[in-house]
């Protein structure tokens, strides 16, 4: 009797297509056939209005390799590890290792019997098929330029860099993931047609960054040192932290928070 998957069921199938020009395959998909932009990377993703499983990926040119032929999302991160064990059981070729990729998906490739290469997949911010659950917030700094302002990042912060998407047609990268201590957030370029809008585009920031650290002085002094704007001074406060804020070079503001001396 043939062995079967009992963890969760296949919930999503996509389709994918080459990706040698991404705004030709953008103007196909949707004025063509109608599909609708869901995500602009890592990777274009197209989706149907009126189907949400009939999905379409385009990859840019040699950002996979190999590139799967398609994908099969199994809805729950255990079914894809229960689906990669059944595979090495059969003794089928895996090409792309059990990964938790930092966009949040697990996920593997294998080639089946005949040599097609499947992207086996769900994403980890839910816990099963049809579950609204998340688990993180990831925020997204929208700048002029992302290569600098991922350098301040780097060089201020302290931050250190664990993903880059692809170049747009411009040449910058859309986005570029940083980790800090524990917390992620991304650095994306402003894009007026997309609603992708840089502070300075609006003339100030609608959100501030919070920042805990042991040394709130010495983190505040090396941020103006690489060219942020104290905004307000680094100081005890009287609810009881010491506390100020800086406004970065691209228009972010910051406070930076620590104990009290």
């Amino acid at each position: 009797m043939t062995d079967l998957i009992d963890t969760a069921s296949p919930v999503r199938l996509v389709c994918y297509a080459d990706g040698q020009d991404l705004e030709s395959s953008r103007a196909f998909y949707t004025e063509v056939l109608g599909l609708e932009v869901a995500m602009e990377e890592p990777v274009l993703g197209l989706i149907s209005p009126t189907n949400r499983t009939a999905q379409v990926l385009v990859p840019p040119d040699g950002f996979e390799e190999p590139q799967p032929r398609f994908g099969v999302d199994l809805g729950d991160p255990t079914a894809v590890e229960a689906a990669h064990d059944a595979a090495l059981h059969r003794g089928l070729r895996v090409v792309y290792p059990l990964t938790d990729e930092p966009w949040g998906v697990r996920r593997f490739f294998v080639e089946d019997p005949s040599g097609t290469i499947l992207n086996v997949l769900a994403h980890t911010g839910r816990a099963g098929a049809g579950s609204t659950a998340t688990t993180h917030l990831r925020p997204r700094l929208i700048v002029p330029d992302p290569e600098a302002a991922s350098r301040f990042y780097r060089d201020a912060l302290g931050s250190r860099e664990v993903f880059r998407a692809p170049r747009m047609d411009d040449g910058r990268p859309s986005a570029i993931e940083h980790d800090l201590v524990g917390t992620v957030f991304r650095v994306s370029a402003a894009v007026t047609a997309w609603g992708w809008l840089s502070p300075d585009d609006f003339g100030g920031s609608a959100v501030l960054l919070e920042v805990r650290v042991d040394d709130p002085d010495a983190l505040g002094e090396r941020m103006a040192a690489h060219g942020a704007e104290v905004v307000v001074p680094i100081e005890n406060r009287p609810y009881g932290e010491r506390a100020g804020r800086l406004r970065d070079p691209f228009g972010h503001l910051w406070i930076i928070t620590g104990e009290l001396r």
